[in-house]
């Protein structure tokens, strides 16, 4: 018997009303996906379509402080900032910092190192002694190390690296819910290796605006999953994550192929194995019988 192939096409737009494209479910209908006792599921990805209208700058990559020490080094003051929302160019970026930070410093723009210089402008007193940048998601937009203080200088702070407004160069889809992955795929996306649910992991290589998407033209096996469901699947979730697992709140509407497959459990190994079993049976039992015959005939002989 052929294996039964169903294909599930999800569209993120109809989802209810107090969902996101970056977090919903799919109700599937009662017996749609069901294997018999003899019978097991695989997954496939074929095709996800999504326009890049993600911003770069968002909630999980805006935000820094401005922290003041006294001249003990106790914390005087912390200023807590945000970036603009959107997909600023570098410029845009520096115009922005400047606009928030003027009171206490200005800066400049590099275009050959690509590099920020922080130049303290507000006065030093005893509270006021020493001042610092701490981003806390920030890092890509500021050049700064995440959860550092860097010290910024009246003669100059060069940030430590390279500026980069594209904080999101990858999206990963998880899936959950009703449905069970054999142990067939890991992520270290948390800082260590664990059981993965990622079903798709996609650069985002094209422009603003673009078609984001992946096509299993070659029929190739990228994104196929062995499943562990014995009865049947009512439902699943997708949440979608940028390459450091945060989730994409604005994340648009897109669309995703799935198509799973009811197998057949091939049970040709297993007959195989047990035949082997019976003939060493049997050669064992024929050379117990050749052993005694042997006995009688030597008895015969005497």
């Amino acid at each position: 018997m052929s294996d039964c192939k169903v294909n599930i096409y999800v569209q993120s737009k109809f989802r209810n009303t107090d969902e996101t494209a970056s977090n919903f479910k799919v109700v599937i209908p009662d017996g749609l996906l069901k294997v018999g006792p003899n019978e097991y599921f695989s997954l496939d990805v074929n095709c996800f379509h999504m326009y890049n209208t993600i911003y770069q700058c968002n909630t999980n990559s805006n935000h820094f402080h401005l922290v003041f020490r006294r001249s003990d080094n106790s914390v005087y003051m912390i200023g807590d900032y945000n970036l603009t929302i959107g997909n600023p160019n570098v410029y845009d970026v520096l115009s922005n910092l400047q606009s928030l930070l003027s009171v206490y410093l200005t800066l400049s723009y590099d275009r050959l190192t690509n590099k920020f210089t922080y130049y303290r402008t507000y006065f030093q007193d005893s509270n006021y002694y020493n001042m610092y940048l701490k981003p806390i998601n920030s890092s890509n937009f500021l050049g700064l190390k995440n959860n550092v203080e860097t010290l910024i200088s009246s003669l100059g702070t060069l940030c430590t690296n390279p500026l980069n407004v594209n904080s999101i160069h990858a999206i990963n889809i998880q899936m959950d819910g009703d449905i069970s992955f054999k142990n067939n795929n890991v992520d270290n996306c948390y800082g260590f290796y664990q059981n993965s649910d990622i079903i798709l992991q996609k650069a985002i290589d094209v422009p603003k605006n673009g078609l984001i998407k992946y096509e299993n033209i070659d029929g190739g096996d990228s994104f196929h999953y062995l499943l562990c469901n014995t009865d049947r699947i009512k439902y699943f979730s997708f949440t979608t994550y940028d390459q450091d697992m945060n989730i994409i709140n604005d994340l648009p509407d897109y669309s995703i192929h799935l198509q799973f497959i009811i197998h057949q459990n091939d049970n040709t190994q297993k007959l195989l194995s047990k035949l082997v079993d019976y003939t060493n049976h049997s050669y064992l039992i024929l050379g117990y019988i050749f052993e005694m015959m042997q006995n009688f005939i030597n008895c015969l002989v005497k």
